[in-house]
């Protein structure tokens, strides 16, 4: 006999159901959902136009962002995405490769030198 009056082979079986339940609450969905978070994230993006908004908005269309935004006044783009499926300098660069600096990473000369004049921000001579 063990502790509380109950047999051996019941303390093991009660001890194996517990173990049992709480390896279940290990892969419950409310502990999964955590690591599919989804985080909101404001970042600079310099720009002009609305062919910049949408070549900006293009850049932004990637696999772990769920959604995208791009405030021209406050050259400022936001996004959500999932942290499990990309990083904030992964959409940094995404949106550099297009052509626009942002906070982090400054677009290649060759890229936004072939931008339409209109998107050409880094002028002072920019029509917008």
């Amino acid at each position: 006999m063990g502790p509380f009056g109950l047999s051996l082979s019941m303390m093991n079986r009660i001890l194996w159901s517990l173990l049992f339940w709480l390896g279940g609450m290990a892969f419950s969905p409310s502990l999964h959902a955590q690591t599919a978070t989804k985080v909101e994230y404001r970042f600079k993006v310099y720009g002009n136009c609305g062919a910049c908004e949408e070549r900006i908005l293009e850049a932004l269309d990637q696999k772990g962002i769920v959604a995208a935004g791009w405030d021209r006044s406050k050259q400022e783009a936001w996004v959500v995405y999932r942290p499990s499926k990309i990083s904030e300098d992964q959409i940094q660069r995404f949106v550099a490769a297009a052509g626009h600096d942002t906070e982090r990473f400054k677009a290649d000369s060759a890229v936004y030198q072939s931008l339409p004049d209109c998107c050409l921000y880094r002028e002072k001579h920019s029509p917008h």
